[in-house]
């Protein structure tokens, strides 16, 4: 049951993000999305430690998480997301520049100016919560 603590802190850290991108609704604020990504990103390194400790791997990482357990679990396009959250948020972490414009969030990355939508944001808060709903265990709070 160590796994439990893991999944029950990625189901907190998925509401906070569906908070905060209901709030963004209401006001279209770029902390908003910014707070999507951190914790959309906490919930999805959480989610993956419990699917690791579930499936009672001693020692795993990302890689070892899509080869072996997301093909049993998750589809690729939740996976793929799941992936590209993680990568968005270490991006934005280092982006030297980050402004919102409208709906997009607008980052540079390595040189190049990268686009980050409000609905593709949407996209991977709802792989989080497919990825949540699809964790084995029989207690679904």
């Amino acid at each position: 049951m160590r796994y439990m603590n893991d999944y029950i802190e990625a189901k907190y850290h998925l509401a906070v993000a569906e908070r905060m991108l209901a709030g963004y609704d209401e006001y279209p604020e770029k902390r908003f999305l910014v707070g999507v990504i951190n914790e959309g990103a906490k919930a999805v390194a959480k989610l993956i430690r419990a699917f690791l400790i579930y499936s009672e791997m001693k020692r795993g990482n990302l890689d070892k998480f899509l080869l072996t357990i997301a093909p049993k679990y998750l589809d690729d396009v939740t996976a793929g997301n799941l992936v590209k959250i993680l990568k968005i948020e270490r991006a934005q972490k280092t982006s030297p520049i980050e402004f919102a414009k409208g709906d997009k969030i607008i980052l540079l990355i390595c040189g190049k100016y990268r686009i980050l939508t409000v609905s593709r944001i949407r996209e991977f808060i709802k792989s989080v919560r497919v990825a949540v709903s699809r964790f084995p265990t029989s207690i679904k709070r």
